[in-house]
């Protein structure tokens, strides 16, 4: 069985952060005395949009916490059957030149690291890691590389998209 990655733990706690927010008795307590001013302050944001700021700001966390964590995976011999497993077949993949450049119109300035970005694309595209390539992230465009065949898809799913009030847009690089 395979350790849990940093993404994954992330995944979890944001989760339970998130179970643990729905849960929380809120018939009374010393937060009543802000209501008003909590009313004020949110009057003219959207509850959707209060849902994807706190999930952005917890999530990011979680995963900022996470982003250097060392894949604790990494095998060096040869999956069973002379197959090679996951991580030697991402590494073919990028030093045989095997992805297909996109360009997108978020970056760090959007508030991203390059862990949070990639979660966000792999979430909103329902892709799985090993398809994804090299990241270069600038303040407020980012290119990836990603498997050929899942270009189309991680294009699909992102473009024209919004993200905090932004349209993305991604396209072939």
């Amino acid at each position: 069985m395979d350790i849990p990655s940093g993404s994954d733990v992330c995944r979890k706690q944001f989760f339970y952060f998130i179970d643990k927010m729905l849960d929380t008795d809120i018939t009374s307590g010393e937060y009543e005395t802000y209501l008003p001013m909590l009313k004020d302050k949110f009057a003219d944001v959207s509850k959707e949009e209060i849902l994807q700021r706190v999930a952005a700001l917890e999530f990011d966390r979680f995963l900022k916490y996470y982003e250097n964590a060392a894949d604790l995976n990494v095998r060096d011999e040869k999956a069973p059957s002379g197959k090679k497993d996951k991580n030697e077949k991402k590494k073919a993949n990028q030093f045989s030149g095997n992805y297909q450049r996109l360009f997108i119109n978020l970056g760090t300035k959007d508030g991203f690291y390059k862990a949070s970005f990639l979660q966000f694309m792999l979430d909103m595209s329902n892709l799985s890691k090993p398809v994804m390539g090299k990241i270069d992230m600038k303040d407020k465009n980012s290119w990836v590389e990603v498997e050929p065949a899942a270009a189309k898809k991680l294009i699909k799913s992102l473009d024209g998209k919004n993200y905090r009030g932004r349209k993305i847009r991604m396209n072939e690089a």
